[in-house]
């Protein structure tokens, strides 16, 4: 783990509530420099940590809306002790953006892709979109990768030039049909790493696709069509404090 202080500018406004505008500059740092390394890192643990709590809310209401796992598995695993331990090993042995290495340390593996009526979230249900995303039919369920799914990629492919890391399916798989991947390119060391492959959202990076995510109840596709979005989502949507 990257040594996090917390007495810090950024992070001090950050903390203050300039969440979006410190972001926006983290960005534009490009690589970050070591004498900011602490301070981005400090913004980007306690932002995860923000992350966690909402994914765990959401995760924690799937089920009273009747949401059944793509592949049976449980929507939210926080990480464990090994998990954080292995995120601290990939950071130096990958090089991760920042935004990323605290989301393995703090968020854990996510998975809110299945079938739920109330949700119009269809996997294994009718119908089967037609259209492509972005759109209502692709309401692009919130996934995200374990410190262990990072760790088998780059001990397979890691040595090949610009390693390309899929961090989820992508909005196409997501509902159960062909389709490919949202990446992220490593080794990188800027503070917020572009999200590839997103449809609709060209350049948006990690930390923004997870306030649209959470804007929208773990399902951002919505927001392409908020007037199409099920009334239940109301009950999982909040606007991000991160």
């Amino acid at each position: 783990m990257r040594n996090v202080t917390r007495v810090s500018s950024y992070f001090r406004r950050y903390l203050r509530g300039e969440r979006v505008a410190v972001w926006a500059e983290l960005r534009a740092l490009g690589p970050v420099p070591d004498a900011l390394a602490e301070d981005v890192a400090a913004v980007a643990d306690e932002t995860m940590i923000r992350v966690g709590q909402d994914v765990a809310r959401i995760a924690a209401a799937l089920p009273d809306l009747g949401w059944v796992s793509a592949d049976g598995v449980e929507p939210h695993e926080p990480p464990t002790e090994g998990a954080i331990a292995l995120a601290d090993t990939l950071a130096d042995k990958v090089g991760l953006p920042f935004a990323l290495e605290a989301c393995l340390r703090r968020v854990g593996r996510v998975w809110f892709t299945g079938d739920c009526e109330a949700l119009l979230l269809s996997y294994h249900l009718e119908p089967v979109p037609r259209g492509q995303p972005p759109g209502p039919e692709y309401p692009d369920p919130l996934c995200l990768p374990s410190a262990y799914t990072l760790a088998a990629d780059w001990d397979e492919y890691g040595g090949e030039p610009g390693f390309v890391f899929p961090m989820a399916p992508d909005e196409r798989k997501k509902a159960n049909v062909p389709g490919g991947t949202q990446d992220l390119e490593l080794p990188s060391l800027v503070a917020d790493p572009v999200l590839r492959g997103v449809a609709g959202r060209e350049g948006v990076t990690l930390v923004e696709y997870l306030r649209e995510s959470v804007r929208w109840g773990g399902f951002p596709g919505y927001s392409f069509a908020p007037e199409l979005a099920p009334a239940a989502l109301i009950t999982l949507g909040t606007e991000p404090d991160f």
